[in-house]
């Protein structure tokens, strides 16, 4: 079972909820869970960049923030918050499109909450071929861009 709630603090373009809704799907089921209940805040720079000092002590925007509320035997209660702005920006930088970019951020949400992380180079290098993975089975041709530069982008 799946359950997304998405708001949008900014004008939302081109967005298609729907594309969330897969990649959660995608998730539930690579990761035998047994349900995913999360809620997708999409907002601009300075809000993100706000909620980015007040929770993880960084003074800067960021892609995506991402928080686990409860996990328990396969049951996935969290929060993701994406920057429309950074996708924006960094879309260009990937020549993707925005949409593509923001649901890169949102599938790296789910990954983390899904318990996977990206500190070390190895687990850096597992979220993204799973990021990878999500992305193509969505049907996302430009995934390896997005994925390439992702870890020498400057924010």
């Amino acid at each position: 079972m799946i359950d997304l709630e998405i708001e949008y603090h900014v004008s939302p373009a081109t967005v298609d909820d729907a594309r969330f809704h897969q990649a959660a799907q995608w998730v539930l089921e690579r990761f035998q869970l047994k349900s995913l209940t999360v809620s997708i805040s999409i907002v601009d720079d300075p809000t993100i960049h706000r909620l980015n000092r007040e929770h993880l002590d960084h003074d800067w925007p960021t892609d995506v923030i991402s928080f686990v509320f409860d996990s328990d035997n396969g049951h996935i209660d969290g929060e993701i918050i994406a920057s429309l702005d950074t996708a924006a920006r960094l879309a260009q930088q990937a020549a993707c499109s925005t949409e593509d970019e923001l649901l890169l951020y949102i599938i790296h949400g789910l990954l983390h909450i899904a318990g996977l992380d990206d500190i070390t180079p190895t687990t850096r290098l597992q979220m993204r071929q799973t990021e990878q993975a999500c992305l193509t089975a969505l049907g996302i041709p430009t995934a390896s861009t997005h994925l390439e530069r992702w870890d020498s982008v400057s924010y």
